[in-house]
């Protein structure tokens, strides 16, 4: 019985590990997953989205957090991606795309166009040749949009000249005749709000001119980063709408990017949750309203990470659908696992019964010497052997080694082992008499 209850005891023990393993393997998989997100610099845009999608993914008790690592702009960023010191970006893929990295969303797209009054009397993208243009100078990549874009049209640098302001200068420089034109980038976006429109219509008043980029698909063409796009009838406002119309002009995207080497699992339940802020985070950061799921198309110029696109086309698997072939297997692997257990196990509880009955050899030995002495210290010596095997018997039994119908086997040949001995020392008396 106690061999018994030692075993169950150890079974007991065994399964309250697997529980505790099982719970705890659940406990560290249920815990949220940290991903750095490198973004910059302080204050932009890109930013100030970054932040809004910490503070939406904590409030929400995501499954994914994000820690903001900030740097310089879009090269630094994408450089911390591509050497392994964050698993994210958000980038401007006209002035850095990381290597190792593809598009999880498109956090904002803008489409930018040059903007001057009527007394310029500048109509089109080649009457800039001998006037000062202006432009946001950080990000760098911003003039380098402006040359890309004066180059499409034969305007070489040298025939205008660029004048690089801060947001806060562009008012001023107007009012004053520093520059005749501005080439606006952020101003005008799919959705989002910032402060950009209302500067240029405090520069250029009520009717100002917006020139557009007609040849955008012919840029788009040269350069994957950059998109067509529209300026949509009255994305400046007013009344009469300002644009009139809506002109067609060039796209650029600001990209939240992934890691090539982050789990498809782990992009996929990114997308999915931030994708959701745009509801919750609506009111206090409008901007986000302009988040959207990049083109997922075989041609498109920037690959898609492939959880993110397994995601946006619905083909995410479930967790059944990723592992069931492995718990399938499993089963099959602890079937195999716990028969041939069960086999060893069987081999060794027969041989150590089969040890154990070997007492019962040795007990029926000892009768042939019993009956067939007189002398009282051989008897003894008999004796003494049949104690010590009587105390094999009982380790054994203790340990489960024997059941009750070899411990009856046992008790019959003890039996005949003392009465043997009690027949040899009476003969022996007797003889002695």
């Amino acid at each position: 019985m106690f061999g018994r209850g030692r075993r169950g005891f150890t079974i007991l023990a065994g399964l309250l590990a697997m529980f505790g393993v099982t719970a705890g393997v659940f406990y560290v998989l249920n815990q949220p997953r940290t991903l750095r997100l490198a973004v910059g610099p302080l204050g932009s845009e890109d930013a100030r989205m970054a932040a809004g999608f910490v503070q939406g993914l904590n409030r929400e008790k995501s499954q994914i957090r994000l820690r903001l690592i900030l740097t310089e702009g879009s090269e630094e960023s994408a450089k911390k991606v591509d050497g392994g010191d964050a698993e994210l970006a958000i980038v401007r893929p006209d002035i850095a795309l990381p290597a190792k990295a593809d598009t999880a969303l498109i956090t904002r797209r803008s489409f930018p166009f040059v903007i001057t009054d009527k007394d310029s009397a500048i109509g089109r993208i080649a009457d800039l040749r001998g006037r000062r243009v202006g432009v946001v100078r950080n990000p760098a990549g911003n003039i380098a949009l402006l040359k890309l874009v004066l180059a499409q049209y034969e305007v070489g640098q040298d025939e205008l000249t660029i004048v690089g302001l801060t947001p806060d200068e562009i008012v001023p420089a107007v009012k004053e005749r520093r520059i005749d034109a501005f080439f606006s980038i952020n101003a005008v976006g799919a959705r989002g709000s910032n402060d950009g429109t209302a500067r240029l219509r405090s520069a250029w008043g009520e009717d100002p001119v917006l020139i557009p980029i007609r040849e955008a698909d012919a840029l788009a063409a040269r350069v994957r980063a950059i998109e067509t796009g529209e300026i949509v009838r009255g994305a400046l406002g007013g009344d009469p709408p300002r644009p009139s119309e809506n002109l067609p002009t060039i796209a650029i995207t600001s990209r939240l990017v992934a890691s090539q080497e982050l789990d498809d699992d782990v992009v996929g339940s990114l997308v999915s949750a931030l994708l959701a802020l745009r509801v919750t985070l609506a009111a206090e950061l409008p901007q986000i309203q302009g988040l959207e799921a990049p083109a997922t198309d075989k041609d498109s110029p920037l690959p898609v990470h492939t959880g993110a696109a397994a995601f946006i086309d619905g083909e995410q698997k479930t967790f059944f659908e990723r592992y069931g072939d492995w718990f399938y297997l499993g089963v099959m692997g602890l079937s195999l696992l716990g028969t041939g257990a069960a086999g060893l196990l069987g081999r060794e509880s027969a041989a150590r019964r089969k040890r154990a009955m070997m007492g019962l050899d040795r007990l029926l030995a000892l009768l042939p010497t019993i009956r067939g002495t007189s002398d009282v210290e051989t008897l003894d010596l008999c004796r003494a052997q049949a104690d010590a095997i009587l105390l094999e018997v009982l380790s054994d039994f203790g340990q489960g080694d024997l059941d009750s119908s070899a411990i009856a086997a046992y008790r019959l040949v003890f039996d005949q082992v003392s009465r043997a001995v009690i027949e040899a020392k009476i003969r022996a008396t007797t003889a002695s008499l």
